[in-house]
């Protein structure tokens, strides 16, 4: 797949709506922060951090376009750091399972299982991370582009 540019009018827009979710961010945290009921502030958390997802996307997306240079990174910390967070993440991912298949309750279970799915995700892309990190110059740019737009998946 080609790679096709922005224009700068849809750069504007994506900078503009990268602003709208940051704003929203900060605007939602101090709600999150004052609510007392477990359930609504879940639901509120779940949309800040999804929001903060999306501002992420949007500021990747902008810096690709404009070819920001993708900096440098110490491989060998990166790979320690990531062999240690994959092995929480399959920790927790084991535990999960666990708690999950205990609990009786189908309402429960189906939130567990949720969890379980999420922690399946994170070590997913802990793997991507791992392939990235042993990319480099312009075979590291387009494996990033194929991986941040799904090119690269069956």
């Amino acid at each position: 797949m080609a790679w096709e540019k922005f224009g700068e009018e849809t750069l504007k827009k994506l900078e503009k709506q990268k602003a709208f979710e940051d704003a929203t961010v900060e605007k939602l945290n101090p709600l999150y922060k004052s609510i007392t009921n477990p359930i609504i502030k879940l639901f509120i958390h779940r949309i800040i951090l999804d929001t903060m997802k999306h501002s992420d996307t949007y500021q990747t997306l902008i810096n690709m376009h404009r070819r920001v240079v993708v900096g440098e990174i110490d491989r060998n910390k990166m790979t320690q750091e990531l062999t240690y967070h994959t092995q929480n993440e399959s920790a927790m991912l084991d535990q999960a399972v666990e708690i999950s298949k205990s609990v009786k309750d189908e309402s429960s279970r189906k939130v567990l299982e949720r969890i379980v799915e999420d922690e399946k995700r994170h070590h997913k892309i802990l793997q991507e991370l791992f392939e990235i990190i042993s990319k480099e110059g312009e075979e590291w740019n387009k494996y990033l582009y194929d991986m941040f737009t799904g090119a690269g998946i069956p």
